[in-house]
């Protein structure tokens, strides 16, 4: 008979460490995934880009800059891509209809994020509801072409200069003349 309690008290021991080890790794997970919360505690929204060079699933979605969510898929719908996302259940007074959705850059090494701009007005987009897209920033390859255009540009004006031809012309020639 003693042998059997003192097996008791054993294997109660054992299940209240067993316990308290499992509540200990599940509390270091939630805090190890920030603010994203358990998954009951999610709702999905969806938004569409022209293009999402970098966005994957997995990449953060923003709010205000403070990270709330994670991408689940990016699909390519018609000629628009659709991002999936989940986002904490305690943002969802701030994510509304009046909310805007741009693609985002996390680092200068081109991983993408979603920014979700908050809004108090307007009524809380429901799950599964689209986020309005906003204007997308310029990529950096625009910005490279609107400087090969403006230096095209600089360069035709000096050859027309060289050449006589233009405003400036006529005034430096008449200055050689006199």
């Amino acid at each position: 008979m003693p042998r059997t309690r003192s097996l008791a008290w054993s294997e109660l021991k054992l299940g209240a460490l067993t316990i308290t080890a499992i509540v200990i790794a599940s509390l270091t997970i939630f805090l190890v995934t920030g603010g994203k919360g358990f998954f009951w505690q999610r709702y999905s929204l969806k938004t569409k880009f022209a293009s999402v060079p970098g966005l994957k699933t997995g990449s953060p979605v923003r709010l205000a800059g403070v990270e709330i969510g994670s991408v689940t898929s990016v699909l390519l719908v018609d000629e628009l891509v659709e991002v999936e996302f989940e986002v904490n259940e305690r943002w969802r007074e701030r994510i509304t209809t009046s909310s805007v959705a741009r693609l985002g850059s996390v680092s200068l090494l081109g991983e993408a994020a979603v920014d979700i701009t908050p809004s108090t007005k307007g009524t809380p987009i429901p799950e599964w509801g689209y986020v309005p897209p906003g204007r997308t920033a310029p990529a950096l390859s625009d910005l490279t072409d609107q400087a090969s255009q403006g230096i095209d540009e600089l360069t035709g004006l000096i050859h027309d200069m060289r050449g006589g031809r233009g405003i400036i012309a006529p005034i430096s020639q008449t200055r050689i003349a006199e």
